[in-house]
């Protein structure tokens, strides 16, 4: 974290537009503060639930790095958003279905198992709706954004593969063309 820190305000510093800067990377600091040490560190008493969604910073934080590996690594640029996309997509689907798993099971009646919870998820994310209606309000919230990702991302993936598509066309139609040409010039 200390280096982080450093890092980022020497980073800052030097930044051209110091605002900008600071506005797009300012979710990078609440990712890096090491929430559930703080929490032990001073004894603050937290429920059971609260420490567990706590529990999920360190693996936010890989999703970030994982973001930002996909786009130095990927050479095509919207190849690249795809994958990040598809990883954004599964993570908050997996992260939304743990969390409606732990808050509602014991509570809600029509959760007995991991597997009623991934039921309600894959039901949830393509908006077909689930017979399992969450009671808590975290599984309310959990169900209004599982929804919402899906509502925003399944266009994503119609979009790539129709550029895929698309491009694939062109290509054939450039290749057609020059065997095309390179008949009539002989």
């Amino acid at each position: 974290m200390p280096l982080f820190l450093l890092d980022f305000f020497l980073l800052l510093i030097v930044a051209p537009n110091r605002l900008r800067f600071f506005a797009r990377n300012f979710v990078l600091i609440l990712l890096s503060v090491p929430y559930a040490w703080l929490i032990d560190r001073f004894s603050y008493e937290l429920s059971s639930e609260a420490l567990y969604v706590i529990h999920f910073m360190p693996i936010v934080r890989g999703g970030v790095a994982l973001a930002v590996l996909v786009r130095m690594v990927v050479s095509n640029r919207i190849s690249g958003l795809f994958i990040v996309y598809l990883a954004l997509f599964f993570a908050i689907s997996y992260f939304q279905t743990l969390i409606f798993y732990v808050f509602e099971a014991g509570v809600n009646p029509s959760v007995t198992s991991y597997a009623d919870a991934l039921w309600w998820a894959s039901m949830t994310v393509t908006t077909v709706g689930s017979n399992i209606i969450p009671v808590t309000t975290i599984g309310k919230l959990a169900t209004a954004t599982l929804a919402v990702v899906g509502m925003t991302t399944f266009p994503i993936f119609t979009a790539y593969i129709t550029a895929l598509v698309h491009n694939f066309n062109d290509r054939e139609k450039k290749r057609l063309q020059a065997v095309k040409n390179a008949a009539a010039r002989a």
